[in-house]
């Protein structure tokens, strides 16, 4: 019933089989591979970069209210803070 040929045709053919689902495998391990690679790439520079957006905003954000509070100190003092108080006589520097 079964010659030779079908024999080793079958094994030939289970070769076959093995080696492409061996190699499929193998393939797809090395594209996740390389996928999670490319993920962490990104996931560092993006936060690299977030990171220094962040530190330059905080440093904005200090300028301003620093320039803020500087503007609205000096409004509220005409002569400033070291030379008198509204307008009461008050001096720190009598001779001035």
């Amino acid at each position: 019933m079964w010659g030779k040929n079908t024999i080793n045709y079958t094994q030939y053919f289970l070769t076959l089989v093995l080696f492409t689902f061996c190699t499929c495998c193998i393939l797809r391990c090395l594209v996740c591979f390389v996928v999670c690679c490319l993920v962490c790439i990104v996931v560092v520079v993006l936060r690299v970069l977030l990171s220094s957006y962040v530190y330059l905003f905080n440093c904005v954000c200090i300028a301003v209210f620093t320039l803020n509070a500087g503007l609205l100190a000096g409004s509220q003092y005409s002569e400033g803070p070291a030379t008198g108080h509204l307008d009461t006589g008050f001096s720190w520097f009598p001779c001035a």
